[in-house]
């Protein structure tokens, strides 16, 4: 039989030797009941909790499907998952795909075993996950920070009387803390965040991360109380259990959730207070007035364009600013940018489609270009298919001929049987994976062309704004745009208050081959487009300058 072997190891639980230790014994076993050793697939420092997020086990699952082995042996079952669910389904579509799965541990798995296993083990991870916040609480009441490091301190190492690594230690960091009484003493003179960012970034102070700093560096959530503003360390006060992390079980992702203030639990340190009563509260009760006067004004609907936009000044990222413009991230929060242009939303999401629906409304013989180039396509499948089929059928036929023969000249005893015997062998194998392929090959399907695709085409690009304002479609809608889109960049253009606005990628592509060229720039004004077009050979992403 055909092997595959699973292996995984978790970077909170074991190191990256545990890989080769599981593979080698995998192999011991694979080799002692005669299988063959295809592939060996691998998910290095990823917890078991999620599936979406481990590609060794998603590249297993396609080569399963695909037949490319008979059995997937790993250490136990808990390295295949520990979710219940994705136990379940993982067992499932192996089972469909006629692939066995196989433990040191536990042995060939069944539904009992994902019944009770997968329990098991979604039981050790919620106790698991106990133990931690009961050691990290342990910490805090012995003065110790459970987590991370805070700007500020750095960290002590030392090893208790009995061996023990004693962790979560702190001491402050004169350099550092001197930055962060700059910090305060700004702010509570009336700079805000932005302009206390700019000046550390002009003398070239390191943020807490080592790069640039931002104004959110700074400002943090008054919720969450993160940030340096809102850090309680610095008055010489741990608190611990703030908030608390859950994993979106569809994307797998970690996602912080606000605990009840009665749930909070703090610990007095003096040893590590580096703000001083009084300023920690002129610091607090301006957040609190900027606060109230702010309001909740978050923006809960995202943009069409929204994380696509570059300033043409430095490269970086363009925000929303007082909800209708966009405008350089750097130059606002770190002033690292000297670029001054801004845009509206409406103007930047208007000269997009606008040029889209016109350009696409040019060429009234691109649908019948795009329906003889589909069906010129389709037919050319279907030949190769055909042909590809009627070759592995005859390969498939002689070889079901030579493997008929070899058994006649045993059964009639007119030879040795041993001395044909690994030939036989080869040609069942041979065999087995002419039918393997011939099974995979699956015909072409029907595919016509819709009689009023011209219609239709033309009718969904009138209607595509519409689309974008209507809840039901605009989220497939946006999808859609938003995948043709690379990047947008836009920088000031010659008239004073004009923004030059530049489209990549595939959107800019779509938009060459509907002007008949393979790589092109226009420039728009209005309604109406210039085309200058470039040399260019394939159907690469362009560039658009809008």
């Amino acid at each position: 039989m055909r092997a595959a072997i699973y292996a995984r190891y978790s970077s909170d639980l074991q190191s990256a030797a545990s890989i080769d230790d599981q593979v080698r014994l995998c192999r011991e076993r694979a080799l002692a009941a005669g299988h063959e050793i295809v592939e060996v697939f691998s998910d290095y420092a990823i917890s078991a909790s999620a599936l979406r997020t481990r590609p060794g086990m998603l590249a297993l699952m396609d080569a399963a499907r695909a037949r490319d082995f008979d059995v997937v042996i790993a250490e136990a079952l808990d390295r295949i998952s520990r979710d219940q669910e994705d136990v379940a389904a993982i067992f499932k579509r192996l089972t469909h795909a006629d692939v066995k799965l196989v433990t040191l541990t536990e042995g060939e798995i069944n539904e009992l075993h994902v019944g009770l296993k997968g329990t098991m083990n979604a039981l050790f991870l919620k106790d698991l996950a106990e133990k931690t916040r009961r050691g990290q609480r342990g910490r805090v009441e012995a003065g110790r920070i459970p987590g991370g490091n805070s700007y500020g301190y750095r960290m002590i190492r030392r090893i208790a009387e009995d061996g023990n690594l004693i962790r979560g230690e702190r001491e402050i960091h004169p350099g550092e803390a001197a930055v962060v009484r700059q910090i305060f003493e700004d702010y509570a003179s009336g700079q805000p965040p932005r302009a206390i960012a700019a000046s550390l970034n002009r003398q070239g102070i390191p943020s807490p991360r080592g790069g640039l700093w931002n104004a959110s560096t700074i400002n943090g959530s008054r919720q969450r109380k993160n940030g340096i503003l809102n850090n309680e360390l610095y008055i010489g006060r741990i608190t611990y259990n703030r908030q608390r992390f859950v994993k979106d079980p569809d994307s797998g992702k970690r996602q912080s959730r606000v605990n009840p203030e009665h749930l909070w639990v703090t610990k007095e340190v003096p040893a590590l207070q580096i703000i001083d009563e009084a300023t920690w509260q002129a610091a607090q009760t301006l957040r609190g007035r900027y606060s109230s006067q702010a309001g909740n004004k978050r923006q809960t609907k995202k943009r069409l364009l929204s994380g696509l936009i570059r300033c043409g000044g430095c490269g970086g990222a363009m925000t929303i600013i007082n909800r209708e413009r966009y405008s350089c991230s750097a130059r606002r929060e770190r002033g690292t940018c000297t670029c001054p242009v801004s845009i509206s939303v409406a103007e930047l999401e208007d000269r997009i489609l606008t040029a889209l629906k016109d350009i696409l409304f040019r060429r009234e013989d691109l649908i019948a270009e795009f329906a003889s180039s589909f069906r010129e396509e389709v037919q050319r499948l279907r030949r190769s298919r055909k042909d590809n089929s009627a070759t592995l059928q005859k390969d498939l036929e002689k070889v079901t001929r030579s493997i008929d023969r070899a058994l006649s000249f045993i059964l009639e005893g007119d030879g040795d049987p041993g001395s044909i015997r690994a030939k036989l062998k080869e040609l069942e194998a041979r065999k087995r994976d002419l039918e393997r392929q011939l099974a995979q090959t699956d015909p072409t399907p029907t595919l016509e062309i819709h009689p009023n695709l011209g219609e239709l085409y033309r009718r969904n690009v009138q209607e595509l704004g519409g689309l974008l304002t209507d809840e039901a479609s605009r989220p497939q809608a946006m999808e859609i745009i938003r995948g043709l889109i690379e990047r947008i960049e836009v920088a000031p253009g010659e008239a004073r208050g004009k923004a030059d606005v530049t489209l990549h990628g595939a959107l800019a592509s779509i938009l060459d081959f509907a002007l008949g060229a393979t790589h092109a720039k226009a420039t728009a004004d209005g309604g109406s487009c210039r085309v200058l077009m470039v040399a260019g050979a394939g159907f690469e992403p362009a560039a658009f300058r809008l």
